[in-house]
């Protein structure tokens, strides 16, 4: 990608979206320290209503070789689930109790998983004691220079260091339609991950792939999914359940929704990877 389409990138109709929602960029969100203790209340729901990822992602990420992998903000362990599937060893890191108790139900059994407690900021881990560091739509969350100064302490050269995000794909009538109702656009932050400037100070070789893929949704987990956003699980209890009431209202009226059961809800998922620590 050259500079050009970074910046293009930079400058996405997503961003604009977020702008016009009255979105914001990663490192002014509001309350964010409220917002971000707002998931272990709501794990169950998150767990209900958020996408998987897609194993051509992680295996473009990562190879084909298992890899002793540390996974920072692991959640509810959706990624992490994936990451063992495809052969690597996993530790994963989760700072909310009630998140990482999904985690641990979700993984804890599995001879190459590792549950701990901990921030990205204090990683409670030895110098160079894993081959990569991923991310899977946690990084906003993080104190972004302590965050990267301790991925490159932990990661063992040359290292790689990966980002992954999943949002909706608007070229679907009825998932752009839902943004518009439900404001879900406010999601899509700019400068929600670190850019590929800011990476190659760090790392030599940085690369974007986009891959897409999909889940089946009833009306109950496309209101869990909205459910679990931050700034919804924060709002007064009225206000979330009108919010809410929105989304039953959309699907029981969306033409391409309407009379359904379930429908086929499309995702793409950004990949940012960074290989080959630079020795500072």
């Amino acid at each position: 990608m050259t500079k050009a389409d970074e910046d293009a990138a930079e400058r996405s109709p997503r961003r604009a979206a977020t702008e016009a929602a009255g979105g914001y960029a990663a490192d002014t969100i509001p309350d964010k320290a409220t917002r971000a203790r707002s998931f272990g209340a709501v794990a169950d729901t998150y767990d209900r209503g958020r996408p998987g990822w897609p194993a051509e992602a992680i295996e473009w990420l990562l190879g084909p070789e298992p890899l002793d992998v540390l996974e920072l903000g692991a959640g509810t362990g959706k990624l992490t689930a994936a990451l063992l599937a495809a052969g690597h060893r996993v530790t994963a890191l989760e700072p909310s109790a009630g998140m990482r108790e999904v985690l641990a139900a979700r993984v804890g059994d599995a001879p190459d998983a590792t549950v701990i407690d901990g921030r990205a900021e204090q990683i409670p881990l030895d110098d160079a004691g894993v081959d990569a560091v991923v991310v899977g739509s946690a990084f906003h969350w993080f104190d972004r220079e302590p965050t990267l100064e301790e991925i490159g302490r932990v990661l063992r050269p040359p290292g790689l260091f990966g980002l992954l995000g999943n949002r909706y794909d608007t070229s679907v009538d009825w998932q752009r339609r839902l943004r518009k109702v439900t404001g879900a656009g406010m999601i899509y932050r700019g400068n929600h991950w670190p850019k590929q400037a800011e990476l190659r100070e760090r790392f030599a070789e940085v690369e974007d792939r986009t891959f897409a893929h999909r889940m089946e949704v009833d009306p109950a987990m496309l209101r869990d999914y909205l459910a679990s956003l931050s700034w919804v699980a924060t709002m007064p209890p009225a206000e979330r359940d009108t919010h809410l009431a929105a989304v039953d209202e959309f699907w029981a009226n969306e033409p391409d929704l309407k009379g359904r059961t379930s429908a086929t809800l499309a995702w793409r998922t950004p990949v940012r990877r960074a290989r080959v620590l630079r020795i500072r």
